[in-house]
């Protein structure tokens, strides 16, 4: 039976983020139908939406090609997010409520369960609702479209990140931290993690490039 078109998406995305489908390679709108066992039409619509995310590029009369992000694309992008995420902690801190900290505790739990179990899909899925449930609590729709955004342009090298089960569990911990500082409204410490946080992430995904780049 076909896939559904939400279903062709999330399993191009997946291949994407795992390294099946490698950063310069072409996709093929005829062989990935074949693969999915459906038309054209849908795959066009997924490799449409994947551009969006900045996960392809499409090239008229080429097809599509998996991004290929520099080193220099990830300093440039992290020089934007990490202070938007840390203007949007500090704010959510500010007013967050004991219900809205125990969603995110919840969430954190679901999250650890995952790393327990080895679980990639749910790794990536918990610890994405844990940070932008956090955001959205920021009170300024405009932050959060913004910080939703650059959160999805990094979704594409989040795999370097996770390959190592000792970085999920440093997560957690992270989180609990995070936590912590929540219930406390100390904006200054919230700030302080967050930065720490992202900063991590982005030095794995440098250092994984410059591995594979030979730089």
């Amino acid at each position: 039976m076909p896939l559904k078109k939400k279903d062709i998406f999330e399993e191009l995305k997946l291949a994407i983020m795992q390294g099946i489908f490698k950063p310069r390679e072409r996709l093929m709108e005829r062989s990935l139908a074949a693969q999915f066992n459906t038309s054209r039409t849908p795959i066009r619509e997924a490799l449409r939406k994947l551009e969006s995310l900045g996960f392809l590029r499409l090239i008229p009369n080429q097809g599509a090609t998996v991004n290929d992000f520099s080193l220099e694309d990830i300093e440039a992008l992290y020089q934007v997010r990490i202070p938007n995420e840390k203007l949007a902690a500090k704010l959510s801190c500010a007013r967050i409520s004991r219900e809205e900290i125990k969603k995110l505790s919840a969430i954190n739990q679901q999250f650890i369960l995952a790393v327990q179990a080895n679980d990639f899909l749910s790794m990536i899925a918990k610890d994405q609702e844990f940070h932008l449930t956090l955001i959205g609590l920021c009170g300024n729709p405009f932050l959060v479209k913004i910080a939703e955004d650059l959160r999805l342009r990094s979704y594409q090298f989040t795999f370097y990140f996770w390959k190592e089960k000792k970085y999920s569990q440093n997560s957690a911990l992270m989180h609990k931290k995070i936590l912590k500082a929540l219930r406390n409204h100390d904006m200054g410490q919230i700030e302080s993690l967050i930065e720490s946080h992202l900063t991590r992430s982005k030095d794995r995904y440098l250092k994984y490039l410059s591995q594979i780049q030979g730089t």
